[in-house]
Formats: C-alpha cells, structure tokens, sequence
C-alpha cells in the first residue's frame, strides 16, 4: 500500500511560457498605428480653403462687413501714415516702399474682415476684395523690380488703389482716413 505522502497531492504547475518577443510586436504595431492616426488626424484638421488661407468663413450681412473693413480703414491709416496723406502721395516715386506697405496692410486687414453670408452681397464685397488684391499686387511688382519706376506704372498702381478704396466706399464703408 502506499502512503499519501508518496502520492503527489497536486499537478505541479509550470510557469507559462514567456511571451515577451509577441507582447513588444503587438505594443510596438499598435504605437505605430496610433501615431499614423494621430497625423492623419493633425493633416486634416487644417482648412479646407486654399484660395485664401486665413480668410474667415462668411457671416452676418453687407453692412457687418462694412463696419469690419470700416475699422480696417482706419487702424491702416493710423499704423501707415502714409496712406492717410491723400492719394496724391502715392503718385510719388520716392513713397513707393511705404505706400506698397500701406496698400498691402490694408488689404490684409480687409482679408481678415468676413465676407457677408448672402451670396449676393458676397459677390459684391468679393469683387471689392479682389479690387485689393489687384492693388496690393502692382505695389509689390513695383517694389520688387530691379528696374527704374515709370510714373505711368505708380499711377496705375495709384488708379488700383484709389478704386479699391471707392469700390468699398460704394458698398457702405467709412474709408475716409485713407481716401
């Protein structure tokens, strides 16, 4: 007969076996995964707009735009002095750089100013806007140039500029500092 003592009383258990190399795979593919979302996810957070990348969504009507770019106006004029002079000053080769600078602050800020939500009073502030962008961009040809400056290219730019300013002025916009 045997004793209970020579009858092992329990299974020994092993330890299971290690699994390190399959538990680091699987960590290391799901960190991967999740930082391939996450800059996905960062890529596509961004704007949709590519014509004018900071340009704010349109709201409100003609006339919030009008006071938005009103005060536009007149921040430009006080921070570009040169702008406030008249538009007779911008006809002078020697102010080229400074009005250049004028023309494109003021554009900035008329950018930052959001285009009216109906589409028609949209269309009407858009072509104002684009007016700008016109001015701003031959002050820039002009400053950019290696070549000596005509009179008759800082009076078209000068024209550019002074349209821009009426264009906004038809559409309800303060812009007598500037004029």
């Amino acid at each position: 007969m045997k004793l209970l003592e020579d009858v092992p009383s329990a299974v020994a258990h092993r330890p299971p076996p290690r699994r390190t190399r399959l538990t680091l795979g699987v960590a290391a593919v799901f960190l991967l995964v999740a930082a391939v979302v996450g800059v996905l996810l960062v890529a596509s957070s961004g704007s949709d707009d590519t014509a004018a990348d900071s340009d704010p969504r349109p709201s409100g009507t003609l006339a919030d735009w009008a006071a938005g770019v009103t005060d536009a106006c007149t921040t430009v004029a006080a921070e570009q002095p040169i702008m406030a002079q008249g538009p007779e000053v911008r006809l002078d080769v020697a102010n080229l750089a400074a009005v250049s600078a004028g023309t494109s602050a003021l554009v900035a800020a008329v950018h930052d100013v959001p285009l009216p939500a109906e589409e028609a009073e949209q269309a009407q502030a858009g072509a104002t806007v684009t007016a700008g962008d016109q001015a701003a961009q031959a002050w820039t040809a002009l400053t950019d140039t290696s070549t000596e400056v005509t009179q008759d290219q800082v009076t078209q730019a000068a024209e550019l500029t002074a349209g821009f300013v009426a264009g906004m002025t038809q559409l309800g916009v303060n812009c007598a500092p500037i004029g």
